[in-house]
């Protein structure tokens, strides 16, 4: 786990560097402190049109490389102890797709690894077009590079602001019949080669792919 030097940041968790399944391990370390405040997300949340299935015009095959803005509906389970997996569907629209600087992330304590990576920022809109409650850190795209292999995203912790290059909605569920936009930081090492972003939301299904 990584530390933030803000005092309004406690944590900074980071989710399996690299994966090929739906889940990963995570690293951990130590964090400082300093006085300076994280400045307020400025991030979207609207009310999404019902849907029941998937809507004409935005669906394209699982597999496919999508434009930048393409919206899908895609599937979406909510993996619980054995046998009580949810099934519900989310409009994914990746948005725009930045390339920061490791000094974004200068006030943070990173391991050598990371400080030999490349930050990429996924904007992404999530409408929640099911029954269930989704919890935001679970909705994160990830990014692969031109060999295929997949990295997730780094997930911030925040008690109060948000980590203003990459701001995230201050709420953690995002309810039926509403949307908001987050910003997804993956971290990609130093020598590798980013080709597009990836979202799978079911694993027993193909995931789609924007570039």
């Amino acid at each position: 786990m990584f530390g933030y030097s803000r005092t309004s940041l406690i944590a900074f968790a980071l989710a399996a560097a690299v994966s090929l399944a739906a889940c990963g391990g995570d690293s951990k370390g130590s964090g400082a402190s300093a006085p300076a405040p994280a400045a307020p997300a400025p991030a979207t949340t609207t009310t999404a049109a019902p849907q029941t299935g998937d809507a004409s015009g935005d669906v394209s095959p699982a597999g496919d490389n999508l434009a930048i803005g393409k919206r899908v509906v895609a599937p979406y389970v909510v993996y619980g102890k054995t046998g009580s997996n949810q099934n519900t569907t989310v409009g994914v629209t990746v948005l725009k797709v930045r390339k920061g600087k490791i000094s974004d992330f200068k006030d943070f304590n990173l391991g050598k690894p990371e400080k030999n990576s490349v930050p990429y920022y996924i904007d992404v809109k999530y409408e929640n077009l099911g029954k269930l409650k989704l919890d935001r850190n679970l909705l994160d795209p990830a990014i692969e590079d031109s060999a295929g292999q997949e990295y997730k995203p780094i997930n911030l912790i925040v008690l109060s602001g948000t980590f203003t290059k990459c701001p995230n909605p201050s709420r953690s569920k995002l309810r039926p019949g509403q949307s908001f936009t987050l910003c997804a930081p993956v971290l990609l090492p130093v020598g590798k080669t980013y080709e597009r972003v990836r979202f799978q939301g079911d694993v027993t299904k193909d995931p789609y792919f924007w570039k």
